[in-house]
């Protein structure tokens, strides 16, 4: 068992949730000062996180949340589930969690159900903020469009999306095919292309690592009636900026008009490390 906060969290699920029991506070650490610096946490502000695992973050916005405020989890791990909802719900009755038994190569390859089938369990216009951290860079494009849809329904007017992603333009894929074929190669190629503006990284997992180029992520949020908040993508140092803020590259995402997110389609994106 991994003992964190009071809490005693099977080992095999800390790992399904990424990283390890050596960096579990550091990257929920890095997390919240994400969301402080481009998602700010009102104490009583309704959150979704999709992808939530065995509730790293959830244990920590237990803290910045007031009984005011709400937290719904959502996964396809089960077990992840289960543990959150008997430990975390029982000392915190505003942290929810659901499962979805969604069809996953990576994590849920035995699910019954499509992402598309997904509607998620909030009424509409109710929710401040939406988290993702390590879900779409998992995904194809209509699934990333249906959920994206869901969001816009469920958002206050004013409310934001944090959602990280492999962003393909030049200097990335330049970055990433430098070596390639050698043994110490980058891990990270994304030298298949799976179709127009989607590359994979290994043709046997297609959903183990799945990036994008900038226009084509401008056409998936453009159909979802989503704008990015400030045209801005925070870059990652997943392909080796050593002074990138992020792990993955980070988009925020806000509610618009389809005029305005059509506008900003015409415009080229901003690439920021900070």
């Amino acid at each position: 068992m991994f003992s964190v906060d009071g809490y005693k969290i099977p080992v095999e699920l800390v790992m399904l949730t990424g990283g390890g029991t050596d960096d579990w506070k550091s990257i929920s650490n890095h997390h919240l000062d994400m969301y402080r610096k481009y998602t700010p946490i009102c104490h009583g502000d309704s959150i979704v996180e999709i992808g939530c695992g065995v509730g790293r973050d959830a244990i920590t916005l237990t803290k910045v949340l007031s009984s005011e405020g709400k937290y719904l989890g959502i996964d396809i791990i089960k077990p992840s589930i289960d543990w959150c909802s008997k430990n975390i719900t029982k000392k915190h009755k505003n942290f929810k969690f659901k499962y979805y038994d969604i069809k996953s190569q990576i994590h849920n390859n035995n699910g019954k159900i499509k992402t598309t089938d997904i509607k998620l369990p909030i009424t509409d216009n109710s929710v401040d903020k939406i988290f993702l951290h390590s879900v779409f860079t998992h995904m194809f494009e209509k699934d990333i469009i249906h959920y994206m849809k869901e969001f816009r329904r469920v958002l206050k007017s004013d409310g934001l999306v944090l959602a990280s992603f492999f962003v393909l333009d030049k200097k990335a894929l330049m970055a990433a095919h430098k070596g390639k074929g050698e043994k110490n190669r980058h891990p990270l190629t994304f030298e298949f292309k799976y179709y127009n503006g989607c590359y994979i990284n290994n043709k046997q997992y297609p959903e183990g690592a799945i990036g994008y180029t900038p226009n084509k992520l401008k056409s998936m949020i453009l159909k979802s009636g989503l704008a990015i908040h400030g045209r801005h993508i925070h870059r990652g140092g997943w392909f080796g900026i050593k002074e990138a803020s992020c792990g993955q590259d980070v988009i925020i995402l806000e509610k618009s008009s389809l005029i305005e997110s059509a506008a900003q389609l015409s415009r080229s994106l901003k690439f920021t490390n900070r």
